[in-house]
């Protein structure tokens, strides 16, 4: 989990300072809100600070599962969990091994919109540019989506390539794949 340099501290909601929100509630209607609370604070955090795989084990020694002001964390179970009811509402999608989550604090066809967006911005309809171009371009730099996680990257221009906005062409999940913009 790297965490990039936003320049400010994160803002927790106020949940978090409560204890009883860091143990998984066992009334049904309260676990949902809990469920809803840390899905939204996993989203915005990771946003704030452009985090796309959350690693499980690191977050939960991280603040945004362990807060040392009221001495209380998320067992890792609970984090799981946490992050397992994010996946399930399609906010976020587990790797191979679900020891990793791709969070999707702006979903793929969201990414798309801004990619698709700056093409038509800058007169880029019919050019074809690589992945790399897109990700972390000279032309793209300042925008959003610069720097933007690759496999978000591939799932936005797959979205965008079903909307019948871009073509992707190539055969190995990288950079180096080309995009023609319709």
């Amino acid at each position: 989990m790297e965490v990039q340099d936003r320049g400010s501290d994160f803002k927790f909601p106020a949940f978090y300072s409560f204890p009883p929100s860091f143990t998984r509630q066992p009334i049904p209607a309260t676990r949902e809100k809990q469920i809803r609370l840390w899905g939204d604070l996993i989203r915005d955090y990771c946003q704030h600070y452009r985090i796309f795989w959350l690693d499980v084990a690191q977050a939960a020694a991280s603040p945004l599962f362990n807060n040392q002001a009221v001495s209380r964390r998320l067992s890792l179970e609970d984090a799981r969990f946490f992050l397992g009811e994010l996946v399930s509402r399609g906010d976020a999608e587990w790797d191979q091994n679900q020891q990793r989550c791709l969070i999707y604090w702006r979903r793929p066809a969201e990414w798309g919109g801004l990619i698709y967006d700056w093409v038509e911005s800058v007169g880029r309809n019919g050019t074809v540019m690589t992945v790399y171009e897109i990700r972390l371009g000279e032309e793209t730099k300042g925008e959003e989506f610069f720097n933007l996680e690759l496999e978000l990257t591939l799932k936005a221009l797959a979205d965008l390539e079903v909307t019948g906005k871009a073509a992707v062409f190539g055969t190995e999940r990288s950079d180096q794949l080309g995009v023609k913009f319709l």
